[in-house]
């Protein structure tokens, strides 16, 4: 095992500097010759605050392949296809995360029937380019801003699952209500983007303990941004980034390593805005549904 993690350290440090393998998770070992993966299920209550963002069953595999990369994965895959659950669960979905720029894995992940789902992209702190969008006012939510936040959040829900993960479920916006109230009793920052009083748009940030993104990133402090959400009516007037430069002032002020958000590929809106915000690919969630 610690050949293979040692060449799988030396390709993602290839890649880019700031990429971390992912510790493994417990689990199910899978072998193939020189390669090695860990596969895992988890599962939640449909009607839970995580089934708002994904599949209520997951079957992951984190693969360490062998010094051939690519036939090390093709090999893992077609063990794992071999041990599929037999009536696998209608909600399911198969994942395999792996670095961004790493295109002859992804060459393989396609070839396979899995598609980029989630990408978790990072930026290094920098001096804030001070946008401001005109006629916006932009300050702290409080317990009051509830009921528009929640509006603010499920519009961004109801987009995202046109193009991503997430899943409007029934009981969406009571989830999403409890939820906020929870964060903002617990310190939780959300900045609102008022326009002549009425909430044009939200973004909720925080730091994080050291080596963020489940243990994705470099160790250090990093900062976490979390929904973004524009009204409808109100995009492309700059208020998303007036937001975004917000949040990134206030966790660069406080020491933060830098910043990492999770966006999806297929949002023809999130690609090229978070781009222009400094961000770059990391990480990448392939995923096939159903599982089996």
């Amino acid at each position: 095992m610690a050949a293979p993690r040692r060449i799988w350290h030396a390709r993602f440090a290839a890649l880019d500097p700031l990429l971390r393998p992912i510790p493994l998770p417990r689990g199910v070992p899978l072998t193939t010759g020189p390669d090695f993966g860990v596969l895992t299920r988890t599962a939640v209550a449909p009607t839970s605050w995580q089934a708002l963002w994904g599949a209520s069953v997951t079957y992951r595999l984190s693969a360490v392949p062998g010094a051939d990369a690519v036939g090390g994965m093709r090999a893992l895959l077609d063990a794992w296809e071999e041990r599929r659950p037999g009536d696998p669960e209608r909600d399911s979905v198969r994942v395999v995360t792996w670095p961004s720029r790493d295109l002859a894995i992804a060459e393989v992940l396609l070839a396979k029937g899995f598609v980029p789902e989630i990408v978790l992209a990072a930026r290094r702190s920098a001096p804030s380019s001070g946008h401001h969008a005109p006629e916006i006012d932009v300050r702290g939510a409080h317990e009051a801003d509830i009921e528009e936040i929640v509006a603010l959040r499920l519009a961004e829900l109801e987009y995202a699952a046109l193009v991503g993960p997430s899943v409007r479920r029934p009981g969406a916006p009571a989830l999403l209500a409890a939820e906020t109230r929870r964060s903002l009793r617990f310190g939780a920052r959300i900045l609102i983007a008022d326009r002549e009083g009425v909430a044009a748009g939200l973004v909720a940030f925080g730091g994080t303990p050291s080596g963020g993104g489940e243990g994705s990133l470099p160790e250090g402090r990093w900062g976490h941004l979390g929904t973004l959400a524009v009204a409808p009516a109100e995009r492309g007037h700059g208020i998303g980034r007036t937001l975004a430069v917000a949040a990134h002032r206030e966790l660069d002020l406080s020491g933060v390593r830098g910043t990492f958000l999770y966006y999806h590929p297929a949002n023809p809106l999130s690609t090229v805005f978070w781009h222009r915000q400094g961000y770059r690919p990391l990480w990448t969630t392939w995923a096939r549904r159903q599982a089996g």
